[in-house]
Parts: C-alpha cells; sequence; structure tokens
C-alpha cells in the first residue's frame, strides 16, 4: 500500500528546538517513515504508512510532546503567530525596563559609581539587604518575562537534547537562585555577601538573548501572511448559469463542467476554458507579464487572474483546491517544509558544552569537598562555592550574545542600505549563496513598459504621438498608458476625440482632429484596409530588438510606428558584474518570449536565460540548482515568483513587488535598486565572519576561565583568589564586553555593491 503524506498545522511552537521535539516524538511512532517539522510555517509534514499508524495517533504523539494539532487553514496559524509576536514584543520591553537599571544599579560600585544603598563589606547590613532586594525585586521581573527559556528548555536538557534555550536556563537559573541564597546570608548578618550577587548577570542574558526571539516572532508572522494573503486573491463567489439563469453561489462550490459568467474587471473564480465571449485577461499574477492576453473561444483562463473589457463566459475544469492558484499555494507551503534546516553554531555547540560545564561542576565541588585544602567545616560551603562559580563563569552569556548582537549589527547595517532581512537564518545563507536566480520584469527591468521608438514617414513623430495618444485615451491598456505617459513627459497636445473603439486583443480607433486614427496590430490595419508594408523594413528592425510595436494609421494611410518596451534598469549590468564578482553565478528565468529574455540576458551579461517559464518552472530551476549542492538565492517581485522564492535558500523580493512576493520572500529590498542584491549578500558574508569570531572568542574564554574557576591556580601555583563568584561574574561580564566590542565593528562594514547612503557615514 502506497505511503500517504499529510501536512499537519502546529500550535504552540515557539522556535527551532520545537521542531526537533515534535520530529523525535512523531518519528517513535511504528509506521511514520518521515517526519519534517517546520518552525518558519507551524507544520509538520508527516509521510506514513495508514494501515499501520493512524492520523489519531499522529495528533496524540504531537500532544504528547506538548504541541497542539490545529484543525483550519492558514488563517488560524497566521493569528495564533500575531498573538505570540504580541507576548514576545511585551516580554522583550519588559526584560529591557528592568535589565537595564538592574546592571547600572549592580555594576555601578565596580566602576566606581556611588549608588544607593550599597555598602560593601562595611557596616550598615539593612542598607545592604536593601541593595540586595532590589536587585532581587528587579531581576524576577526579567526571569518571569523570559520564563519561555526555562518552559522549553530545562525539559529539553532533561531529555538529553540540550540547546541554546538549555544554556539559558541553566545559566541564568543558577546565577539567579544562588543570588536568592546569597540575599538570605545578607539577611542573617553576612554582609560580605553582598560581593557574591549576580542577578544581574541573570537579567541581561535574557534580555538580550530575547531580542534574538523577537525577530523570529515577527519573522513567522511575515512568513505566514503570504500564504493567508495569497488565498485572498481567490474570489469568494461566482455567477453560475445553471437551468437557463443566472444565479450567485459560493465559489468553492463550483463543479467541474459549470459555466460562470465572468464580466468586465471581474476575478476569474475558478481555472477554465472560454466557452463564449472575447476579452483580455491580466495573468500578471501567474507569468508576472503586464501585457494582458487576449482571450477567445477555448482559451483556456486561470481562476483569480482579472477579466479585462469583454464578458466571458467560463466552463469550469478546475476549482478550489484543484486551481492553480492553490497549487501555488502548496509549492510555497511545500518549499517551506522542505527547505534544509539552517545549522544554528550556537546550538550544536551548547549540545557539547551543557553536558561538559554540569559535570565539570559536579566534579569540581566533590573534589574540592572530599580532597580541598580548606578545615572540614569550611568544605562544604567551599565546595558549594565553587560549583557555582563554574557555573556562573561558564553561563553562556557571551555565547548567547554571539549570535544576536551580530545580527542586530548586520541587519541594522542592511536596513541601512534598505535591505531588510527577516531572520538569523537568513543571514547565514545570505552569506553562502554561489547561484542567484532572478526574474526579469521588475527586477532586472523596471516593470512598465515604456515608449522608446516613434517612426513616421509623413509626419513629425510629435504630431504622431498626439495622435496615437488621442486613440489611446480611454483605453486601460499597458501600451496605451506608456503612449500617455510619452506624450506627457514630451508636452504633446492630445487633440479632441470621439467615437471610441476598441477591438480587443488588436487595437483602437477614435476619430481625433477631425481624422480616422487606427493604433494596433496588422490584424487590425489589413481589417481596416490599410496598406503597412512600406513599413515593414522598420517594424522588423525593431521587433528584432525585442520591442513590442504598434502601427499607426491616420485616414486609412499608414502613418507610423510607435515602438513599446520595459526597459532594464539603470544599474542591473552593474549587479550583475559584481554578483560574478563575488563567485555567485547569475541565472535569468522569466515568463517571456525567447526573443525578448536573450534581448534582456545580453544586455546585462547574464548567459544562462530561460524563457516561457510558469511558476512551476521557476520552482524547478531552483531545485535543478540545489541538487547540485548550490545555494541558491532567487529573487523576484510578483505573485508567480512566491513559490521559487520560498523553494530557494535565500528569497528576495523587490520592494517595489507585490506583498505577496515581500511576504514569502526571506530578504526585502526597500528599492527598486538592483544593486541591493549583491549587497545583501556581502552583509550576510560580513555578519557569519562576525558570530563565528564571536562564537570563538565565546568558546575561548570558556576555555581558560572555567579551569581558573575550578581551582586550578591554587592547586598549580597556590593562588588563593578571594570572591571567587563574584570575581567569575565579573570575569564573564569582560567576555560579554568582548563579544559587544567586536560585533560592533559590523557598524564600519560597507558594501562595495552600493554607494554611502546620502547623509550618513559608513
Amino acid at each position: 500500500m502506497p505511503e500517504r503524506k499529510e501536512v499537519l498545522r502546529i500550535g504552540g511552537m515557539y522556535c527551532a528546538a520545537c521542531a526537533v521535539k515534535i520530529e523525535a516524538y512523531v518519528k517513535k511512532l511504528n509506521g511514520v517513515s518521515e517526519c519534517v517539522a517546520n518552525f518558519g510555517n507551524n507544520t509538520v509534514t508527516v509521510t506514513y504508512d495508514d494501515s499501520r499508524v493512524e492520523r489519531g495517533e499522529i495528533k496524540r504523539m504531537v500532544s504528547k510532546a506538548g504541541y497542539t494539532v490545529i484543525e483550519g487553514d492558514a488563517k488560524a496559524i497566521a493569528e495564533a503567530d500575531r498573538r505570540n509576536e504580541r507576548r514576545t514584543r511585551v516580554d522583550l520591553a519588559v526584560a529591557f525596563v528592568f535589565a537595564l537599571p538592574l546592571t547600572v544599579f549592580a555594576m555601578g560600585p565596580m566602576a566606581g559609581i556611588d549608588v544607593p544603598l550599597y555598602m560593601g563589606s562595611a557596616a550598615g547590613e539593612p542598607e545592604n539587604l536593601a541593595y540586595a532586594l532590589v536587585q532581587l525585586v528587579l531581576a524576577t521581573a526579567v526571569v518571569i518575562s523570559g520564563r519561555r527559556f526555562y518552559i522549553t528548555g530545562l525539559p529539553a536538557l532533561a531529555r538529553g537534547e540540550p540547546d541554546m534555550n538549555s544554556l539559558i536556563a541553566l545559566g541564568t537559573g543558577t546565577a539567579y537562585v544562588y543570588s536568592i541564597c546569597l540575599t538570605c546570608e545578607i539577611w542573617a548578618g553576612d554582609a560580605h555577601a553582598v560581593h557574591h550577587l549576580a542577578y544581574d548577570s541573570a537579567s541581561m542574558i535574557i534580555a538580550l538573548v530575547s531580542i534574538g526571539k523577537y525577530i523570529e516572532s515577527r519573522a513567522k508572522v511575515r512568513t505566514n501572511d503570504a500564504v493567508t494573503e495569497l488565498m485572498d486573491l481567490a474570489p469568494r463567489t461566482a455567477r453560475v448559469i445553471r437551468d437557463g439563469g443566472e444565479m450567485e453561489i459560493p465559489a468553492s462550490d463550483l463543479r467541474r463542467g459549470d459555466v460562470v459568467l465572468v464580466r468586465p474587471g471581474e476575478s476569474i473564480p475558478a481555472d477554465g476554458r472560454v466557452a463564449e465571449g472575447e476579452s483580455s485577461v491580466d495573468e500578471s499574477m501567474l507569468t508576472g507579464e503586464p501585457m494582458p492576453v487576449s482571450k477567445r473561444g477555448g482559451d483556456a483562463v486561470y481562476g483569480a487572474t482579472v477579466n479585462g473589457p469583454g464578458s466571458l463566459r467560463v466552463s469550469v475544469e478546475h476549482a478550489g483546491e484543484d486551481s492553480v492558484l492553490f497549487q501555488i499555494i502548496g509549492m510555497i507551503e511545500g518549499a517551506q517544509g522542505t527547505k534544509a534546516p539552517i545549522a544554528r553554531l550556537a546550538d550544536r555547540a551548547s549540545a557539547i558544552f551543557v553536558p561538559a560545564v554540569i559535570a565539570a561542576a559536579v566534579i569540581t565541588g566533590l573534589a574540592w569537598y572530599l580532597f580541598g585544602g580548606v578545615p572540614g567545616s569550611d568544605r562544604l560551603p567551599h565546595a558549594v562555592t565553587m560549583l557555582v562559580s563554574v557555573l556562573v563563569i561558564s553561563c553562556p552569556c557571551a555565547l548567547g550574545l554571539a549570535t544576536p548582537l551580530a545580527i542586530i549589527m548586520g541587519t541594522g547595517k542592511g536596513a541601512k542600505y534598505g535591505v531588510m532581512f527577516k531572520s538569523a537564518a537568513v543571514l547565514e545563507a545570505s552569506g553562502s549563496v554561489d547561484t542567484v536566480v532572478l526574474d526579469k520584469t521588475g527586477t532586472i527591468t523596471e516593470g512598465r513598459p515604456e515608449v522608446t521608438d516613434i517612426h513616421s514617414p509623413t509626419m513629425g513623430p510629435g504630431e504622431l504621438l498626439a495622435y496615437a495618444a488621442a486613440a489611446e485615451s480611454d483605453s486601460e491598456h499597458p501600451i496605451a498608458a506608456a503612449v500617455l505617459r510619452k506624450a506627457g513627459a514630451e508636452g504633446v497636445s492630445v487633440p479632441a476625440h470621439s467615437g471610441f473603439e476598441s477591438v480587443t486583443g488588436n487595437g483602437v480607433a477614435c476619430t481625433a482632429g477631425g481624422r480616422e486614427v487606427v493604433v494596433g496590430r496588422s490584424g487590425l490595419m489589413e481589417s481596416r484596409g490599410v496598406d503597412v508594408s512600406s513599413l515593414g523594413e522598420e517594424y522588423g528592425r525593431l521587433a528584432s530588438q525585442a520591442k513590442t510595436c504598434v502601427y499607426v494609421a491616420v485616414d486609412g494611410e499608414p502613418a507610423g510606428i510607435i515602438a513599446v518596451a520595459d526597459p532594464i534598469k539603470e544599474h542591473a549590468g552593474e549587479a550583475v558584474s559584481t554578483l560574478k564578482g563575488l563567485g555567485a553565478m547569475p541565472v535569468m528565468v522569466t515568463g517571456d518570449n525567447e526573443a525578448t529574455a536573450k534581448a534582456v540576458g545580453a544586455s546585462v551579461g547574464i548567459d544562462d536565460v530561460r524563457f516561457g517559464a510558469l511558476p512551476q518552472d521557476k520552482i524547478a530551476a531552483v531545485r535543478g540548482f540545489q541538487v547540485r549542492s548550490r545555494t541558491v538565492a532567487m529573487v523576484g517581485d510578483g505573485i508567480n515568483d512566491a513559490p521559487a522564492l520560498t523553494q530557494a535558500n535565500v528569497g528576495i523580493a523587490i520592494g517595489a513587488g507585490t506583498d505577496i512576493a515581500i511576504g514569502a520572500a526571506d530578504v526585502v529590498l526597500m528599492n527598486d535598486d538592483v544593486r541591493s542584491v549583491p549587497a545583501a549578500l556581502e552583509i550576510g558574508r560580513a555578519t557569519m565572519r562576525n558570530i563565528k569570531q564571536n562564537l570563538f572568542l565565546a568558546i575561548v574564554y570558556n576555555a581558560i576561565c572555567i579551569p581558573v574557576a575550578a581551582g586550578s591556580l591554587d592547586i598549580l601555583f597556590g593562588i588563593v583568589i578571594d570572591d571567587l563568584p563574584m570575581l567569575a561574574a565579573a570575569a564573564m561580564s569582560c567576555s560579554s564586553i568582548s563579544v559587544v566590542a567586536n560585533a560592533l565593528r559590523l557598524g564600519r562594514f560597507r558594501p562595495g555593491a552600493l554607494p554611502e547612503p546620502e547623509g550618513r557615514s559608513a
């Protein structure tokens, strides 16, 4: 019996560790051959033999792992993510509001700053107790705001699968509980214990790591919005012809063979073929091309595309989840669910680091208790002190800061140049991109046609343009818009006109200035008895340059040709050259025809050009490079690019593109400058270098400081360090400062692909 694959929507996933946990639990079921949990879109894709395991068992196992299966569409998940984003934002605000004053209050004496209540080891125990209690109150608020780290990190530690949350929970929890014990000692009269408080260390770890969690939650909201907005494109209702009459029904109730009426300007409710009528249809959501496509009897049309000026009767062939629109949605979700996981260096390190630290702390405590050279009555307190010193000095502050601080600097640098990264994973992937797949329309080109040539053997260019603009004044066709923009830019006076006539797919006609004007294709000219053979040579020359040409006839005589093309963006060639310099191979994949595609590719220096591509062809192109072990970035701006954007290792959306493309992408360019694409790769590479440097500093710090905290100086050289836990906390702070300083170096980084933003310094 063939296996069944099912996508379950999951509630309660708050971090990448959640996905790992769900996979581990579901894979325990006999009959499950594959399970891929995706934190990015809150789904679990399960492949299983339904003769050996039932869907209900899978749901129960997900529940056993601590999560819920949500029965509903992507909108339910999106709403849950919005609630989580709001909670994460509040937690982040609370953490910083309390952690910043706590840090100043606690670290001030060490920096020579007078702070209220601090009395040190001197007399004045009530003041010292108040000093400790103020820190306790502030730290408790921060710990509560970071409760998610304990809820997920401690169980992971108990399962023997420690992650970053485990490091945070263990380090901050130890510092917090140890500080509470010290507060009790201060209450009992030990003023000296005030030096050992580590509330501020626990608080700042939580506050700084919470930044990364908030970035993740925001990215998830935008990712799921891409799918829900795409679903909103589908018309809610349809006018169906049944029993000789017209009736309005929900579009979801359409069946194969139904005939629906689509009026001008309406969205087509389902895939099918034109049964009656002629019109032009805007299919840009599929092809990305702005030119409407002429439709007549027998031609295929697709759901959610927009009908033009004529009425159509469409025979339904595919409705609902069988339509091309829902196939695109499925491709987006499928690409998200199968995207290779991006390695998180800190989590990999923590898998080894946490057990090693715990073992080192326990061994240190036992060794000093059993063999320590201190009086017997002091052995237990001393052993506990040494154990806590190891845990505090190895508290993963530097390790926890290594990634989020670099990400903050990297994303901030990107924002300065109009490059918006959605997550840390995107920055990592951007740094290793070696293949860049670019859409044509709106990415390499401007995305709207413009008049490039005006040719007339019988009248001046301005006069020809004036007649053409008069005829196009009442048309909504993109060529008409281009002609009118050109007339406006040239200051041409457009004559009064009347008798406007639109011939679907062929052109327009009117009377302007008392003369009959016809603008359109050769078929329209032939039907009006206009011989355009004298213009054939010029028409062929312009058409060979991948330009769209229309004839203009005045009073039945050929007057000239107007050529229209989608102009190439100013810096497109420079961007392609920079990509090559970075070692990233540029590829152009477009829905346009061969001649236009190759002409555009040659003009900007792209050798690998693929044309006539539908959404499934674009996603196949991306996959083709990925199976050859290449790291692929996809750059696009249209709905038709969304599946490929999600399939790519890095999806990059042009800022002027559709909301759906922007939502589906990992990186959003807030301008139309295609040079931002190589700039994004440069910023990603610089950020990843910085993260690796930070991790190296954090690991080296622990390698040196843990043995010191364990008492190696005393054992080897007889050097006894008083107040070791306090010094451990100070050393931990120093390690954090080194990581912070290194991360701040990213502020001086400048991508070579883009000029420095005006009014700012690098």
